[in-house]
């Protein structure tokens, strides 16, 4: 081979392009990460407008149209060249296969679904999640066992107290009012001559002894106040120096603190006793958030 000859097929070897670029209609040469940065969000936008994606599928769709979107260019580079940025958007939502998604997910029901539409006697029992263990203080393990424990401890005591006064036909009246939301007005002269009255001390009676079957569920939390009075008094402290300078909340936690009336505080600080109230409000929510409580 002449050196002539070598020379010119040198002159015509180009290096390969570190990335491959395509001719699009809206941005010119584009390489394929940059055409999918450009085209995603107005995608997932029709997906999720128009489309009615629902938003845990999305990233599925997206995959797919671009994934054709890809393939595309890879048969043909100029597949792309007379598409605008919107065109092409409308393309990857075209196969997205959104459609046969949406069939899929209908074959199924959302649990929530189940639990509005539930006919079960009990439907709360279908309910136990394993994550309400937040909710119990200090139990982080088989919390869906706790609750079924303490829903047969609540049974057991219903039905012991049942057996205790099942014989007599006014403590069933009273026992009646005791554990539902019947008041014993409406129960009254159901019996003759059982007046409101006597059934009321009879309910009285049968809570008095559902409270002795269940004592091990008298609630254990304190209140901030009775946190305070017990000597936990830095928190309060703490707020009162947070809010030093808004005075008249920092009047509205000292009042609160103190135990003073909003009416005799009001009076004694020199405001409005309706907008002191309103301030009573939330500096009681932020003792109770300081101290951790409930109430």
């Amino acid at each position: 081979m002449s050196t002539e000859l070598r020379k010119r097929i040198r002159t015509h070897i180009q290096p390969f392009q570190r990335q491959t670029t395509y001719p699009t209609g809206w941005g010119g040469e584009m390489t394929f990460k940059e055409i999918e940065a450009n085209i995603r969000p107005r995608a997932a936008k029709l997906l999720l407008c128009k489309f009615r994606v629902w938003p845990q599928d999305l990233d599925d769709c997206l995959q797919n149209g671009l994934m054709f979107i890809w393939m595309q260019l890879a048969e043909d580079r100029e597949f792309l060249a007379n598409m605008s940025g919107l065109e092409t958007a409308i393309q990857v939502c075209y196969r997205s296969k959104s459609s046969s998604i949406y069939k899929q997910n209908i074959r199924y029901e959302f649990i929530q679904d189940f639990y509005a539409r539930s006919m079960y006697e009990y439907p709360e029992e279908r309910h136990i999640t394993g994550l309400e263990w937040r909710k119990l203080d200090g139990d982080y393990h088989a919390v869906w066992s706790v609750l079924a424990d303490i829903r047969l401890d609540f049974e057991r005591a219903v039905l012991t107290v049942y057996e205790e006064v099942k014989d007599d036909d006014v403590m069933l009246l009273a026992f009646y009012a005791a554990t539902t939301s019947v008041t014993c007005k409406s129960l009254e002269y159901i019996i003759e001559g059982r007046s409101e009255e006597a059934i009321r001390w009879r309910a009285v009676e049968i809570r008095n002894r559902l409270a002795e079957l269940l004592n091990n569920y008298k609630p254990t939390l304190l209140t901030w106040r009775e946190k305070y009075e017990a000597g936990h008094v830095q928190p309060a402290m703490e707020l009162l120096d947070q809010h030093e300078h808004r005075l008249i909340r920092y009047d509205a936690i000292r009042a609160l603190i103190d135990g003073k009336s909003i009416r005799k505080a009001a009076r004694e600080y020199g405001y409005n006793e309706n907008t002191f109230a309103n301030h009573c409000k939330k500096a009681k929510k932020l003792l109770i958030r300081a101290y951790g409580c409930v109430a």
